[in-house]
């Protein structure tokens, strides 16, 4: 018996060891099941498991139902696997469809993000299911937007910051409480349900609960997040000036910063593009021309009209601060 698991797949521990067990063995007769549609509820998944019995010598029995090895029995046990898998199909259909009405009329379908908390209450003797604003955790989803909205705290910095403060996301069944990270906080910052609206299917609709930021500081943090997507500023260990803003004045490609390490015991900064390998990795209408992938610029931590430019490689291309030139 596999317990908490859905039948609508075979990729269930206990039903494995199960059929490994019976493979092993190769002496069990029967294989009693309680209905068929508590084996599997997709007609592949019913097929593959009674073969997989049948090749191990055993023959299926359900309790209630019956299914035999006769041509009967096997016409019956198909045509219950088949109702099984529609119950299923419309089980799931009919409960997609309940959950875009409830997103049409502002509920919310699943469970509210970090900050809301799903909560139920009894109104006129009735259980409503309903989202309100986390009391200990609203507070630093607050200041997690007016933080990366005012520019001056990277993802990484808010990330610790927070986790200084003791905001975890909540335990469940499966998993403990632990941090927020990086990608999580990332994809908060763009979730409109903060403003008040819940998304289904890709759409968006006017929510009922209420919402933790103003239109103004959600349009603040996104002017940031391009920004800093432009201008590719992420948190180094060590930063340039010229970081995010040289490309190549052949190709357009945006050469990155790298601080190559000398025999001396000193680091010179150098932007590069791709080596040819890595280059191809790369989405074609992403990779930098052919004839300039072997380029390196040697810069120096001064005003861009004193720095050094090494010549002697004559396959590369000119490096530009800004956006090149168009051809």
């Amino acid at each position: 018996m596999d317990k908490g698991e859905s039948a609508k797949t075979a990729d269930r521990p206990d039903l494995q060891a199960m059929l490994q067990f019976v493979r092993e063995l190769g002496s069990i007769s029967y294989v009693i099941v309680h209905k068929v549609d508590r084996l599997a509820r997709a007609r592949e998944d019913d097929v593959a498991i009674n073969l997989a019995i049948r090749h191990a010598g055993a023959q299926l029995v359900s309790a209630t139902e019956n299914i035999d090895e006769t041509p009967s029995g096997k016409l019956l046990h198909g045509i219950m696997a088949t109702i099984a898998e529609f119950y299923s199909s419309n089980l799931a259909l009919e409960a997609k469809k309940g959950m875009r009405q409830k997103a049409k009329l502002g509920g919310t379908p699943g469970l509210a993000p970090l900050g809301y908390l799903n909560v139920r209450q009894r109104i006129e003797g009735r259980e409503i299911r309903t989202v309100a604003i986390d009391p200990e955790r609203a507070p630093l989803i607050q200041w997690m937007f007016e933080a990366y909205a005012s520019g001056a705290w990277t993802m990484s910095q808010i990330q610790e910051e927070l986790d200084g403060r003791g905001l975890r996301i909540p335990a469940t069944a499966k998993r403990p409480a632990r941090p927020v990270s990086i990608q999580h906080i990332d994809k908060m910052l763009v979730n409109r349900y903060y403003l008040g609206y819940v998304k289904f299917e890709g759409v968006w609709y006017e929510g009922r609960h209420p919402a933790l930021l103003d239109q103004a500081t959600f349009d603040r943090v996104q002017a940031v997040r391009i920004a800093r997507a432009l201008a590719r500023e992420k948190t180094q260990k060590h930063p340039h000036y010229l970081k995010g803003s040289v490309f190549c004045g052949r190709c357009g490609f945006r050469a990155r910063h790298h601080q190559r390490h000398q025999p001396l015991g000193y680091d010179v900064p150098v932007l590069l593009l791709p080596r040819p390998r890595q280059a191809e990795e790369l989405p074609t209408a992403s990779r930098p021309d052919r004839r300039c992938r072997s380029v390196s610029r040697r810069l120096v931590d001064a005003h861009p009209a004193d720095r050094n430019t090494d010549r002697r490689d004559p396959r590369a291309c000119h490096a530009q601060p800004g956006r090149p030139a168009s051809p």
